[in-house]
């Protein structure tokens, strides 16, 4: 089972991540075999931490949730707010296989999905797995659609897309289905850098 983790950061306390920093990548070294894809969000000038997401591969509900209970951050305080969702993996590439060039602009994209689009999704899919192709080979470093706890009901998406400005965001989305289609009730779009220690590829 796939799942996406949106871990928020508590902005009362930031010194909390650097104090459990080496543990916190120690934690993730030891389950590397279960990310799809690991990074953290943060303002446009890249000065202040908003979040860590996440994309990995648990067999159950028990274990992602015993994951994220053990993990360092989470035990130090680190967050105010953790969310854990169902996923589905759009591509079969990990952040790693990803090919990075230098000067890339990364960027986490969430789609919060109107109540009740299930349907509607269904119609415009096609139309969006078709526009998203163009941006699978060098843009995406994954996506895919978050639904419910049960994995039938689709309630938005998670994505991290290079682009290389806010700007060229906007633009992408300006001719996405179910962004035109009305599909989402609000989105986020936050600056996103790839995880892991100094130097090291994940």
């Amino acid at each position: 089972m796939y799942f996406h983790l949106q871990l928020i950061d508590n902005p009362e306390t930031p010194e909390k991540r650097e104090q459990s920093r080496p543990d916190h990548w120690q934690y993730f070294d030891d389950h590397a075999d279960r990310f799809i894809a690991r990074g953290a969000t943060f303002s446009d000038d890249l000065e202040t931490f908003i979040s860590s997401v996440l994309f990995v591969e648990f067999d159950n509900w028990e274990a992602v949730r015993e994951f994220v209970k053990n993990e360092p951050h989470h035990m130090n305080g680190v967050y105010r707010q953790v969310h854990i969702r169902r996923w589905n993996r759009g591509i079969e590439r990990t952040q790693r296989e990803f090919p990075r060039k230098e000067g890339q602009v990364a960027w986490y994209f969430r789609g919060h999905a109107k109540p009740d689009m299930h349907d509607d999704r269904m119609r415009l899919l096609a139309d969006h797995v078709a526009y998203f192709k163009d941006y699978d080979g060098e843009n995406f470093i994954t996506r895919g659609g978050v639904f419910d706890d049960a994995g039938d009901e689709w309630q938005g998406s998670a994505n991290l897309i290079c682009l290389p400005s806010r700007e060229a965001f906007g633009e992408f989305l300006e001719n996405e289905p179910f962004y035109v289609g009305g599909l989402y009730e609000r989105v986020l779009i936050e600056r996103y850098k790839f995880g892991g220690r100094p130097g090291q590829v994940v």
